[in-house]
């Protein structure tokens, strides 16, 4: 009998600690921004970068190169020399 009794507590904890209603843990995360892997980490970094480089080429589509501020072309002209 004590051992059905010790069995449902930790079923109960369990669930309770570790399971929530849509599956996942209930537990707090560190930070939305927690990479699962360091291959997830690149991926972000690189899309981030990728989206900057879009608005910076949108903005001389619709402006002009001498709209460009001087971090602006520095970071095309560091893209440019990386890939």
């Amino acid at each position: 009998m004590p051992y059905i009794s010790i069995a449902v507590i930790v079923i109960f904890v369990y669930i309770v600690f570790f399971k929530s209603k849509k599956g996942n843990s209930i537990l707090p995360k560190s930070s939305k921004e927690s990479y699962q892997t360091i291959d997830d980490k690149f991926n972000a970094e690189r899309k981030e970068k990728q989206q900057r480089i879009d608005r910076i080429l949108e903005k001389i589509n619709d402006k002009g190169v001498a709209s460009l501020t001087p971090q602006e072309k520095a970071l095309l002209d560091e893209y440019s020399n990386t890939n």
